[in-house]
């Protein structure tokens, strides 16, 4: 059985007095695969630490650790100018291409597809195709993410702009929670958006009731509520039905945790750890062959 990848989320950090080399160091010694680096961690990297970054990534790279992906936003909708949000979006493939990640993950828009009329899904649709265009020529995927407050909110509204746009460089990460919230079957949906996905992420609730606790608004504030985080298995969504699902899928998504809540590095150890124990238990028993 192939072991499944997981990647740590530097946003789990993001209220943390932290380097990024000591990052590296616990998600080497915690036993991640890889680092999905939030796009505000980058960008003050490459200001900060810019003729430094080479040889950090050397050495992360020659421990088996990768970047796998660069999280970002784009002002995808709204009345910003073609040329301005060309210029942004270059500057943020060139970043993923300095972290040596083909993935560079964005929000598509900041509109629920429901408030979303025909002229906005070409609008979208349509700046998607130029932003998969020019990050393919770089070798870079743009991956959509499903998330609530954006056209792909749900499972019908995510298929809709995955076949809309219909560019061969546009890819999806699948947030399990998101889709869970929407109201779809979580794994009916992973198999409905697998051709798409390459990367998964994976963060569980208390109760739907707590839902409102990952709002952007309240989630990137230092002083937001946290009321209703939990760790994977103690949470309403059913994340130990999902894992087996993955763990028996040969060609599954890397997966990334995200952890919202306090003290990070134990409950990222924490979760971690019961992921590889799911794996282990799953896999086929030893016969032993006698003469």
């Amino acid at each position: 059985m192939i072991c499944l990848r997981y990647n740590l989320c530097t946003i789990s950090f993001r209220h943390e007095l932290v380097s990024f080399q000591e990052l590296l160091r616990y998600a080497l010694d915690t036993g991640f695969n890889g680092i999905e680096l939030w796009g505000v961690h980058a960008k003050a990297l490459l200001r900060q630490r810019g003729k430094e970054l080479g040889g950090m990534l050397d050495e992360m790279f020659s421990y088996g650790l990768e970047i796998n992906m660069l999280s970002d936003y784009i002002p995808l909708m709204g009345n910003i100018p073609m040329d301005v949000l060309l210029k942004e979006w270059q500057e943020t493939v060139q970043a993923a291409k300095a972290f040596h990640t083909d993935k560079l993950r964005i929000f598509a828009g900041s509109l629920s597809s429901q408030s979303l009329d025909e002229k906005d899904w070409e609008l979208c649709t349509e700046r998607l195709n130029i932003l998969c265009a020019v990050a393919e020529r770089e070798g870079v995927y743009t991956v959509v993410e499903t998330h609530p407050g954006t056209a792909a909110d749900g499972l019908d509204s995510t298929l809709q702009l995955l076949r809309q746009t219909g560019h061969p460089a546009l890819k999806l990460n699948l947030d399990f929670l998101h889709i869970w919230e929407s109201g779809a079957d979580p794994l009916a949906a992973y198999e409905r958006l697998k051709p798409w996905m390459v990367n998964i992420h994976l963060k569980n609730v208390e109760s739907r009731q707590w839902l409102e606790v990952f709002s952007p608004n309240n989630i990137y504030s230092p002083s937001g509520s946290r009321r209703g985080i939990v760790p994977l298995a103690d949470g309403e969504m059913d994340c130990q039905t999902i894992m087996k699902r993955l763990i028996l899928d040969p060609t599954r998504a890397p997966v990334s945790l995200e952890w919202f809540g306090a003290i990070p590095f134990q409950i990222l150890k924490s979760e971690l750890g019961w992921l590889k124990g799911l794996e282990s238990d799953l896999k086929p028993e030893k016969v032993e062959v006698t003469g």
